[in-house]
């Protein structure tokens, strides 16, 4: 009988025996790619909702700092710019400042240097008398500076229009929007009457600049200048003072420290809760790889080890049973190498048959995946797909396995003693 007429035959006398190993190796194969195969396609999956997430989160940190800012921004400017003979005591008693060319805020609005102030406001504010009550006549003129031009960005303070007054809550008792108040000899169109703001807003006349140099007689004057410290990192009011003083020498500049202050702070925590949401998610991300190279590397060398002792146990037995038969071939002449190449073959034959199963079961199970699996099961399909690599491993290295797991029961095999073997059947 040739070679292979014996291996045809041991494979039908021991079919249950061999059926057995293919079941094994199939199994195995099938694991060996499916492992490694699922943890890489979960891997990337958990990468993409990670980074999907790191997107979304960051547009909505994004979102918030920009509400942040401009919350911030709607508290009111913290900068005020007088001439430089101003004496801040009687500024803030009986609001008397120095007057200066109202050309000074388009100087500092157009200047390039100036990086540090944006949403420029002249003003013209005078301390007088009206219906025997003390008033403030404050006449602005929102200028946009040249870094906010270009950005579509508004002016924080709305202009007010030329013959119209926005009225104090403290002085609007009895008046209507639309109406008429006459202010200084000259009437002007009620704009609206301001909500309680529980300061000097409450009594105040505000108006168009033009109307208030008119009616205090001071064409071309203003005697301050409003604006936002947009930078507040660091010794903001050295910066601030050392860019308006280079365009402005003859002026001088104070903070209003509680609300720069305010801005500061507010912007520091959005920007530190942003860093760290953003670590986190980095942590987890960096936290979830570390675990699945560690499933990868621990999973694979388990279902190798698995296949090959159960191959190993089946192929002992398959030898074991097989003592007459081996004792006979040697009797009849047959050497060890025959021996050896007999039972090897058989691994060699079961490996490769196993291992192109396994290969074929699991593409079988891909392929019908969309007929019973959930959506949002089957979404994360598309993430498993092996490498071309593992599948050239899988089916080369299945037979291998299974010669090195029948090298063991092999060398027992051709360690007994034939006489022995036939004396004992």
């Amino acid at each position: 009988m040739t070679f292979g007429g014996m291996l045809l035959a041991e494979i039908r006398h021991r079919w249950l025996n061999f059926t057995l190993c293919l079941v094994a190796i199939a199994t195995a194969t099938g694991l060996f790619i499916a492992a490694p195969t699922i943890v890489r396609g979960f891997a990337a999956e958990t990468e993409e909702r990670l980074d999907s997430l790191q997107q979304q989160t960051e547009k909505e940190l994004a979102a918030l700092d920009k509400k942040t800012k401009r919350i911030m921004r709607d508290i009111g400017v913290n900068l005020r710019i007088v001439h430089k003979d101003t004496n801040f005591g009687s500024l803030y008693t009986d609001f008397v400042a120095h007057d200066f060319p109202e050309d000074y805020v388009q100087k500092l609005a157009t200047a390039p240097s100036i990086e540090t102030v944006v949403h420029v406001i002249a003003m013209l504010q005078h301390k007088t008398k009206w219906n025997d009550r003390s008033v403030l006549i404050v006449g602005i003129n929102p200028v946009l500076t040249a870094s906010q031009k270009n950005t579509e960005k508004p002016h924080m303070v709305k202009p007010v229009k030329p013959g119209t007054v926005l009225v104090g809550h403290e002085l609007g008792a009895g008046m209507e929007v639309g109406g008429q108040v006459e202010i200084e000899g000259k009437s002007f169109t009620i704009a609206s009457i301001e909500p309680e703001f529980g300061d000097l807003k409450d009594v105040q006349f505000v108006m168009h600049l033009d109307d208030a140099q008119t009616i205090l007689d001071r064409g071309g004057k203003i005697n301050q200048i409003l604006a936002l410290n947009c930078k507040c990192k660091g010794n903001r009011l050295s910066k601030v003072r050392a860019e308006v003083e280079e365009v402005l020498p003859d002026t001088k500049v104070a903070e209003h420290f509680t609300r720069a202050e305010a801005r500061e702070k507010q912007r520091d925590l959005v920007e530190q809760a942003r860093s760290e949401q953003l670590s986190r998610l980095k942590s987890n991300r960096d936290a979830a790889q570390r675990s699945l190279a560690v499933l990868l590397g621990v999973l694979s060398p388990i279902v190798v080890f698995g296949s090959a002792l159960f191959v190993g146990v089946l192929t002992w037995l398959n030898v074991r049973e097989r003592c007459h038969e081996i004792g006979v071939l040697r009797a009849l002449g047959k050497g060890d190498l025959n021996i050896v190449a007999l039972i090897l073959a058989r691994c060699a034959l079961t490996g490769l048959i196993g291992g192109a199963i396994g290969v074929a079961t699991y593409f079988a199970g891909s392929a019908t995946a969309p007929s019973w699996l959930n959506e949002e099961a089957l979404s994360s399909v598309q993430f498993i797909a092996p490498t071309t690599s593992l599948l050239i491993l899988a089916i080369a290295g299945a037979p291998l396995v299974a010669i090195i797991s029948g090298y063991l029961p092999t060398l027992v095999a051709i360690r007994q003693d034939t006489a022995r073997v036939l004396a004992a059947n």
